[in-house]
């Protein structure tokens, strides 16, 4: 799966007072406890608002394999599942900023070469980033007349764990990959969220600013049952954060 390392521009319209981000992952499309009715009513919100943006943090599809946790013997072939996911987001396509690979597709990728999440991506014409995405958003306009800039990394993540600290310390280890406003996580099908400060010295001033951080991880759309009860997961509160971004002054606030 491509990995792209360029920053992403996104210019979002200045008369905006503020965006809402959404970031959307862990479908499983195909998995029979694939809770579409909850996704459905997110796609609405988003389409009943024209300032709500959506980043696709992988997983979308199930992609069960002969070798995989997942169950191929039920739910929805491959194929089936590309044809119900562009069904499902082709309503907001072009509130897409971007679409990343998820570690469901990934497998599918290492064993036949073929990326869905890739696949995906060009039905829906949105942005592919690969593994990782570099977002660099421009919203509104401050005091100053100029857009307010808010940088971005997102990835579908690879670490877990059952307790909620676990969990919490993989979002976390984002920041030693780069520096970011806002860091996006998935992968851990639970709804959390976290911000904290960092000093940064200004050479021009000789002084040491705090920078704020905020860590989210989006959550799933995945009903407990099948993978999760035979390993002993317990459910956890379906849907996905909604990230707000003043366009008047630099603040985000998530919403879980």
């Amino acid at each position: 799966v491509a990995t792209n390392t360029d920053i992403k521009e996104i210019n979002l319209p200045t008369n905006l007072t503020h965006a809402y981000l959404v970031p959307l992952s862990d479908f499983h499309v195909g998995d029979l406890n694939f809770d579409e009715k909850k996704l459905q009513g997110y796609i609405n919100w988003i389409l009943a608002n024209k300032n709500a943006y959506v980043i696709l943090n992988g997983d979308i599809l199930n992609t069960a394999t002969k070798e995989s946790v997942s169950d191929c013997y039920t739910g929805l072939r491959p194929q089936e599942e590309l044809e119900k996911a562009v069904s499902l987001l082709l309503p907001i396509k072009d509130r897409i900023l971007a679409s990343v690979s998820g570690n469901h597709c990934r497998r599918v990728y290492k064993s036949v070469g073929i990326d869905f999440s890739k696949l995906l991506a060009d039905r829906l014409g949105c942005y592919y980033a690969g593994d990782e995405c570099y977002l660099k958003i421009k919203v509104g306009a401050g005091i100053n007349g100029k857009p307010i800039v808010y940088t971005l990394y997102a990835t579908h993540g690879h670490q877990g764990g059952r307790s909620v600290g676990a969990k919490v310390n993989a979002i976390a280890k984002l920041a030693n990959t780069c520096m970011a406003d806002l860091y996006v996580y998935s992968h851990i099908h639970t709804l959390t969220a976290h911000v904290d400060l960092y000093l940064l010295p200004d050479i021009r001033t000789n002084k040491m600013n705090e920078v704020k951080r905020t860590f989210v991880s989006s959550g799933a759309f995945l009903k407990r049952g099948g993978y999760a009860v035979t390993h002993g997961y317990p459910a956890s509160k379906l849907g996905s954060p909604r990230i707000r971004l003043s366009g008047s002054v630099r603040d985000v606030h998530v919403s879980l």
